[in-house]
């Protein structure tokens, strides 16, 4: 019975591994710049970051940050219009994470609980 139940736990655990990977692979070309806010001269708020090779600029979100706060911003490298000042793939940690404890409490059990 101990070693069926380490046995899920611990495929369980590669499983979410597995998916964590995955899905940060989904977001491989999603770079983190930083982004200075801006006010400009007609009064209209703006983010700006750079890519590689070129000036960004969009309305930032609200709650509005303070004039000339710099923010983490992600940008996606193919369209730098697609932008997010949370990590898209923060999920992926959290995936991770699990894994571990329960691929930890597949072996734990399985060494431990004969």
């Amino acid at each position: 019975m101990t070693e069926s139940i380490a046995a899920a736990a611990g495929n369980a655990g590669l499983a979410l591994i597995l998916a964590a990977l995955v899905v940060r692979g989904l977001y491989v070309r999603w770079r983190r710049t930083e982004a200075v806010h801006v006010v400009l001269e007609d009064g209209s708020h703006r983010l700006r970051w750079h890519s590689r090779t070129r000036l960004h600029e969009a309305e930032p979100p609200r709650p509005v940050p303070a004039k000339g706060e710099v923010v983490s911003l992600w940008y996606h490298s193919g369209d730098p219009q697609r932008w997010s000042l949370t990590a898209p793939y923060r999920g992926a940690r959290a995936l991770a994470a699990a894994g571990a404890v329960l691929v930890a409490a597949g072996l734990l059990l399985g060494f431990v609980l004969p």
